[in-house]
């Protein structure tokens, strides 16, 4: 695709990433009205990134090596190339969750509006927002709630599809509360929406495999470096391949 189709079809993403949010944003706002309501906004989200993924001619295919529990928390791990990866988890966990992200997201007006509602904001520069996001986990863990996190804190600027460090968080985490990790390589969004500053949209098969989960059953912390590891090789696993 040339760079001015890209362009032309960039435009035309835009639009219908704008367009459809603002025709649901009333749904948005009454759902997020009571905490009961939560799942219902999820939906809401799950029916915005379909029906422009669906109208930019864009094909959905996500494998899950292993059926979920639905009745079971867990914290889901995914690596992180694009801002494309936050719609897509949408669409890959069922039940209902909260992101752990950047505090950042917050600051768009109806958007940001949604996701504080929905998600765990966290400043990583602050000591302080880090200590309350890390409480509000714990929170929401005990309240049988999933959690979705990137586990590298932030997009790689290089040696994409493979990833950088992780943060300990994530890790932490599903150790002292046991429950298990789920390992998403999610596969072409670094190609489809690359965080390379051009905002140029290309067309690719937006995929995603969602791996079995990790049982942390019986890990202390001294195990946390060694989960780190393994969620990190089963993620790169399938680039590596």
């Amino acid at each position: 695709m040339s760079k001015f189709l890209r362009r032309i079809y960039s435009i035309w993403a835009l639009i219908l990433f704008i367009l459809v949010f603002l025709l649901m944003y009333p749904f948005f706002f009454v759902f997020l009205q009571k905490e009961s309501w939560r799942n219902a906004a999820h939906h809401c989200n799950r029916i915005w990134a379909r029906i422009v993924l669906f109208c930019c001619g864009v094909p959905i295919k996500l494998k899950y090596l292993k059926r979920l529990n639905p009745e079971q928390k867990y914290i889901y791990c995914a690596n992180h190339a694009s801002y494309l990866d936050i719609p897509v988890m949408y669409m890959i966990v069922k039940e209902d969750f909260s992101f752990l992200g950047k505090s950042s997201l917050s600051k768009p007006l109806l958007f940001g509006y949604m996701y504080k509602k929905l998600h765990i904001l966290v400043n990583r520069k602050s000591t302080k927002s880090k200590v309350e996001a890390i409480a509000t986990s714990k929170k929401y863990l005990n309240k049988g709630r999933s959690l979705a996190i990137f586990p590298e804190g932030t997009i790689p600027k290089k040696n994409l599809p493979l990833m950088q460090e992780f943060k300990e968080g994530a890790f932490r985490l599903a150790i002292e509360h046991q429950v298990p990790i789920v390992p998403v390589s999610i596969l072409n969004n670094y190609k489809i929406f690359p965080d390379d500053g051009t905002f140029l949209v290309r067309w690719d098969v937006c995929a995603a495999i969602i791996h079995s989960p990790i049982e942390t059953t019986g890990m202390t912390l001294d195990d946390m470096k060694g989960l780190s590891q393994k969620v990190k090789t089963t993620i790169e696993s399938v680039f590596l391949a």
